[in-house]
């Protein structure tokens, strides 16, 4: 199954569409992908490993596939590493994690088998010696049923974590028990051989099952990410039906419990899920899928020959337990000689030189005359998606109702995944923005990075302006780059 799905990759990876394809956003060459696996620096190369299904542009039997980068910025794809030819996952490779030890390379997986309505759900090992060929160990599952905790559901019972502290290794796995959605915590001496050490951490009324968990430090801070499905919708935060939430605090290692803070959304935007940080020199570092479930999937409709892309990474610390996140520092080598811009904006407006979709735009506007001042991206005579800062609401919007080809959500969201609202004061009546366009989409980080919100736009071609607009006075200055890989 292996050789027959890189045989395929290899005969039908240039056959897809490019119209939509971020220039700077990894995506795959051909198929079907989802959530970002094995986050992992190894042998001097960042190493990302995903969901994929490359038989089909739609979710199938779950592969992984694998690129690597040294930016982070400019991938390049390897070949599949796992494929669903085990009786212990026959039905899919689902998500999971990597780790390095002994300069090899481990990947922990969860293997997937539903027969005749009975769903089972274990957790398993491959390793590499050079980072590409990976062997799945002969006595998997490393976790299996008979190791799962009384209570706790062996049918949602997923996607592994796994990290090292002091001499000890860590696995924390996604699940749900009566009435409660929690994360389990397993340790381990070796990699091979694991046991059940207690709740990470458990919470009632927060989603049906967390799945895709994810622990790193920051400084002396713990940074807890999972993805909930159905977590309940707050007056402007987790109105997508599938969330991605973090918590801070820390894991105590004899334990095996974090105390944590509150859930707080990691992204307001439309199209973000699945987080997973990794730690290197620099620091932490986070990427995610940037889809959602249940929402129309555009390059399948229209017969590109893939779907999904992951975000730009970015790197993460914590400020008074508040997350934020930045451009990965890569991607400046990337910018090309920037259009500057500074003007008075009363009513409407357009620059010379500021458009395209592919780009950085950074803003810096003086607000405190105005009521609201938007953003228009990816404009033509009827087509466009807009950012809104409302001074009264303390908000700002995200809206892609008539960006172009329509997005429609699943009914249990708010808004029905047409747009965003999110908390927003400027510090000091200054609204801070750096937006990030490519092709089809947009990701925007406020401030030094406390909010951002990110959303897939499938524009007509053609649709390249960039205008602004203000009820009151607006000091503006911009810098806009486009950005050439």
């Amino acid at each position: 199954m292996l050789k027959r799905a890189n045989k395929y990759v290899s005969m039908h990876a240039h056959e897809g569409s490019d119209e939509y394809r971020g220039q700077y956003h990894f995506s795959p060459q051909i198929g079907w992908m989802n959530d970002p696996n094995g986050f992992v620096y190894f042998r001097g190369k960042y190493h990302i490993f995903y969901q994929y299904y490359p038989y089909d542009t739609v979710w199938g039997p779950m592969h992984w596939g694998h690129a690597t980068s040294k930016d982070l910025v400019r991938w390049t794809h390897q070949p599949v590493v796992l494929a669903p030819d085990e009786a212990y996952d026959a039905d899919g490779c689902w998500s999971g994690s990597a780790i390095v030890k002994d300069d090899v390379l481990y990947l922990v997986y969860t293997g997937h088998v539903e027969r005749n309505g009975v769903r089972v759900q274990t957790q398993n090992l491959a390793y590499s010696h050079d980072g590409v060929h990976f062997v799945k160990y002969e006595r998997n599952p490393i976790v299996g049923p008979e190791q799962v905790p009384e209570g706790t559901d062996v049918a949602d019972f997923r996607d592994p974590y796994v990290w090292k502290e002091g001499s000890v290794y860590y696995m924390l796995i996604g699940t749900l028990g009566e009435g409660v959605a929690k994360v389990e915590t397993y340790r381990s001496e070796d990699l091979y051989h694991w046991t059940y050490r207690n709740d990470f951490l458990s919470r009632v009324h927060a989603g049906y099952c967390w799945e895709c968990p994810s622990y790193v430090t920051a400084g002396e801070t713990g940074i807890f990410f999972c993805s909930p499905v159905d977590y309940p919708h707050g007056q402007y935060s987790f109105w997508n039906y599938n969330s991605c939430v973090y918590a801070t605090g820390i894991m105590n290692p004899e334990t095996g419990k974090m105390s944590a803070s509150a859930f707080q959304e990691t992204d307001a935007g439309l199209d973000f899920y699945a987080a997973q940080a990794t730690e290197d020199e620099t620091g932490a570092v986070m990427i995610a899928w940037m889809n959602m479930w249940n929402r129309t999937n555009v390059p399948d409709e229209l017969g590109h020959g893939w779907a999904g892309s992951f975000v730009l990474p970015r790197r993460i610390s914590v400020r008074e337990g508040k997350l934020l996140q930045t451009p990965i520092e890569g991607i400046r080598t990337y910018y090309r000689e920037g259009v500057c811009v500074e003007e008075i904006l009363e009513g409407s407006a357009e620059y010379a030189g500021v458009s395209g979709t592919v780009l950085r735009l950074k803003i810096r506007a003086d607000v405190n005359e105005c009521r609201k001042f938007t953003v228009f991206l990816y404009a033509d005579e009827e087509h466009e998606t807009t950012l809104t800062y409302d001074r009264e609401a303390g908000t700002v919007t995200f809206d892609r109702t008539d960006s172009g080809y329509s997005i429609k959500g699943d009914a249990r969201e708010r808004s029905e995944g047409r747009y965003r609202a999110a908390e927003y004061v400027p510090k000091d009546g200054i609204f801070e923005a750096e937006i990030f366009l490519d092709k089809s989409s947009a990701e925007i980080f406020f401030g030094e990075g406390e909010l951002t919100m990110t959303s897939l736009v499938y524009p007509p071609e053609g649709a390249t302006g960039i205008r602004f607009s203000s009820e009151g006075r607006v000091k503006l200055s911009l810098i806009k780059n486009d950005i050439v890989i």
